[in-house]
């Protein structure tokens, strides 16, 4: 087994059907090579109820986008049509900048948030603001969401939730991991996470390779959470979801070890 000097490995969920993903063009530009893994797929679900809900802006304050997933489901349960107007008036609000640019792109939405980059940092903007909201938020979310939001602002407002997606493993997570590493001869230097699930579906397979001869990256709190349960030595963590910060990381890493 040989470590492969600036070889980032992307432990990502499925692309939402961008044709140019931003963390591969950012990191190949300043020189690493990347490769990615899916680590997840999704399976949608509920968008009859979803729909319903969409039809009925009156009753909320606005929409909740926790992730791109979210504003897929969204377009699915609209089946070709374009959101009600109404929506536009709203405070819809996004966690990240890839969320607010799937929510522009997919719905025409403008949305808030784009600069949180998690749960935590949008419930502090959400309470900013919150004798405005009189109405419950509409939260379209994936089966594995975790209560961080809804634990933060529910003494002062309320959610809507629907559950429109289920995550399930790549079932072919093992054969992608072998094809970017040669049979798990080439080791990456860098590991990226971007989710707990992506953690828990890739594990098994890179500590055949021998983990601790790569540098372990989480990309935001609750997936560096999560590999510190499971003892898990980071290198360092991007707490808000952007090729910049990931690339901040990398860097900041590399300075110290100067």
């Amino acid at each position: 087994m040989t470590t492969v000097r600036n070889f980032v490995l992307l432990l990502k969920a499925q692309k939402c059907d961008e044709n140019n993903d931003k963390y591969d063009s950012k990191l190949m530009q300043e020189g690493f090579v990347v490769k990615q893994v899916k680590t997840l797929e999704f399976e949608y679900k509920n968008l009859d109820k979803l729909r319903i809900s969409l039809d009925e802006p009156e009753k909320f304050s606005g929409i909740i986008f926790a992730s791109p997933r979210c504003v897929i489901a969204t377009k699915l349960a609209l089946e070709g049509s374009k959101i009600n107007k109404k929506w536009t008036l709203k405070d819809n609000f996004v966690v990240g900048e890839t969320t607010a640019e799937k929510a522009a792109q997919d719905l025409d939405l403008d949305c808030s948030g784009k600069e949180t980059g998690n749960a935590n940092n949008l419930a502090d903007i959400l309470l900013q603001d919150k004798d405005k909201y009189d109405k419950p938020f509409l939260f379209p979310h994936g089966n594995l969401k975790t209560d961080i939001l809804k634990n933060r602002i529910q003494s002062e407002l309320s959610l809507h939730e629907i559950c429109m997606y289920d995550t399930i493993p790549n079932p072919k997570v093992e054969e992608e991991l072998k094809s970017v590493t040669n049979c798990y001869t080439s080791i990456p230097e860098y590991v990226v996470f971007f989710s707990p699930s992506g953690v828990n579906s890739t594990l098994s397979y890179l500590k055949e390779m021998n983990i601790n001869l790569m540098k372990l990256v989480a990309i935001g709190p609750t997936t560096e959470a999560a590999m510190e349960q499971l003892g898990l030595n980071i290198y360092g963590t991007a707490h808000r979801p952007t090729p910049d910060d990931l690339l901040d990381v990398i860097r900041g890493k590399i300075k110290e070890s100067v």
